[in-house]
């Protein structure tokens, strides 16, 4: 009897740390066995590396080939100047003037760069222009050949940029939602043409799959050439809308002028409470409103064609309180002097524009 309850007690101490086991040394034991996996991994890629066989090891490397048939671009620095503009870019947004201006000149040439490199990939993927390079005897001479398309009985759509036509001209409409009309009427034309051009495309395509079917022999439309002149003509008329809405091609007569000092907001003479929206701000992060009866607010929109005004609602700066007052919403340059309603001494208010909400600042009634 004592040898069986020995031998339960026995099993009962082997199976208790598996069964309610001591969790903080086991988590001190995470790890050593991390370390051990780590180890052993390395371990087997070593031994698959000692079994891998023959090694080139000292040989001169081989001279790279392209597959029959197979159109490779070539080698560009266009994604790493790319990627060092828009580092520049992020870079002297701390410092402004001059080396923003610079840096950001610097991003729009590597742009442009890099997009006249993907409209000559684009041109020479069009039939007579695409050439392959393979081998031809062991000197490695080469042969140009035209690749005869693709296999038999199998249909592919020409490359096409009206895509990305269709998705720039949608983010310029939808960019013009925040900046001014003439944004929205460029993006939306700029959408609408692509968008006729697609369907052109499908036309086509249409008619290659339905001559197929008829005749059973596939025969894939031979692409267009990139729109070089739309997008030129695009890329025009975005320059000249941007000039315009900053104030560029402004006539001088022009009032409000703008402020003397490009950063200081003109007070009204009458002593009307002014103030101004410059570089999507507010002139002042505070205003203070005699509380318990209505008053004027003079509102100077500087930024021109950018849409702004001045909404008051009740609470913190996150506006989220009671709507008090929605001022009317007009492009710059200009001005509008306000009628805001009575507001009750104490309580916590809070501007901000409607457009841009990143526009906030906090009224004090008193």
């Amino acid at each position: 009897m004592d040898l069986l309850r020995a031998l339960l007690e026995w099993v009962v101490s082997l199976i208790g740390p598996l069964v309610a086991p001591d969790w903080a040394a086991l988590i001190r034991l995470i790890p050593i066995g991390v370390l051990l996996l780590v180890a052993g991994f390395y371990g087997w890629v070593l031994l698959r590396y000692r079994r891998a066989g023959a090694r080139r090891v000292g040989h001169p490397p081989r001279a790279p080939r392209a597959p029959a048939g197979i159109h490779l671009p070539g080698p560009s620095l266009a994604p790493f100047l790319i990627s060092a503009a828009a580092a520049a870019l992020f870079f002297s947004a701390a410092l402004g003037g001059i080396a923003l201006l610079v840096a950001a000149l610097f991003l729009v040439f590597a742009l442009i760069a890099w997009g006249r490199e993907a409209v000559h990939e684009y041109d020479a993927l069009g039939g007579v222009q695409s050439q392959a390079l393979i081998a031809a005897d062991a000197a490695n001479s080469t042969e140009l050949l035209t690749p005869a398309g693709p296999p038999d009985g199998v249909h592919l759509p020409p490359p096409s940029l009206l895509p990305f036509l269709v998705s720039l001209g949608a983010a310029v409409m939808l960019f013009g939602a925040a900046i001014g009309l003439s944004f929205v009427l460029l993006g939306a034309l700029m959408t609408v043409l692509a968008l006729i051009g697609w369907l052109i495309d499908s036309g086509r395509e249409y008619r290659a799959v339905a001559e197929a079917d008829a005749t059973g022999h596939l025969v894939s439309p031979a692409p267009k050439r990139a729109p070089q002149f739309v997008i030129a003509l695009m890329s025009l008329l975005f320059v000249v809308v941007g000039g315009a809405q900053a104030g560029f091609f402004a006539s001088s007569d022009v009032s409000p002028s703008p402020s003397p000092s490009g950063s200081t907001c003109v007070a009204d003479a009458t002593g009307v409470l002014t103030v101004c929206a410059e570089l999507v701000a507010f002139s002042v992060p505070t205003i203070e409103i005699a509380a318990g009866a209505p008053t004027k607010i003079r509102f100077v929109n500087y930024d021109a064609g950018v849409p702004h005004n001045i909404a008051i609602y009740e609470g913190s700066t996150d506006a989220s309180g009671t709507q008090i007052f929605n001022g009317e919403i007009f492009a710059g340059v200009d001005e509008r002097t306000y009628d805001i309603p009575a507001l009750n001494a104490g309580a916590t208010y809070a501007f901000i524009c409607i457009v841009h909400p990143n526009m906030v600042g906090t009224v004090v009634a008193q």
